[in-house]
């Protein structure tokens, strides 16, 4: 049932002025600094409540409130089909477009009731924070998902260096976009 409802929202062809989103989708980046130079980062979606329900519902075979073995497997497998939209990841390196070079699903659960999916997001290249500025947003440029913060802010850091690392936000130029958060490390 997912994966037909998945398939018209992707496959609509609405026009961008008449669109509007079918889901909601809370992200945010995760970024460890233990360094000043970064090659991977993590990001986190938490999805509306209508699209978890029913997301549940399909996968949680069980109804345990749990997605376990081939419950886990089915959903990621699922998941997999966001590899076309690039899962939505905007990034630019000192202004220009920067793309990831891998991105996987590492987790996929359910907590209050939401599903919850982690992924990695591995860069081309490490990026030097003290040198060069990452710029992060989400955005479907279809505008069928509504990527928006967390409420802590579409930025969390952690490690050694995450206090010296200054995530700052701007406004974004493109419809899909939220804001954007550009991230340097000046210790």
């Amino acid at each position: 049932m997912f994966r037909f409802i998945l398939a018209a929202i992707l496959g609509l062809t609405t026009l961008q002025a008449l669109a509007h989103p079918h889901v909601w989708v809370d992200s945010q980046y995760r970024v460890k600094v233990n360094s000043t130079s970064i090659d991977q980062l993590e990001a986190t979606w938490s999805l509306d409540l209508f699209t978890s329900t029913s997301l549940i519902a399909e996968y949680d075979i069980d109804a345990n409130g749990e997605l376990e073995g081939q419950e886990k497997l089915d959903m990621l497998e699922v998941l997999k089909s966001f590899e076309t939209y690039g899962y939505f990841i905007k990034m630019k390196r000192d202004s220009a477009d920067f793309v990831p070079d891998e991105v996987h699903v590492m987790d996929v659960r359910i907590r209050d009731q939401m599903l919850w999916i982690r992924m990695a997001i591995h860069l081309p290249e490490a990026v030097n924070l003290e040198t060069s500025t990452l710029s992060l947003a989400f955005g479907d440029d279809e505008l069928y998902f509504a990527m928006e913060p967390v409420e802590e802010g579409l930025v969390r850091l952690t490690g050694r260096y995450a206090e010296i690392c200054t995530p700052a936000e701007r406004e974004a130029e493109e419809t899909s976009v939220a804001f954007w958060v550009d991230l340097t490390c000046k210790p």
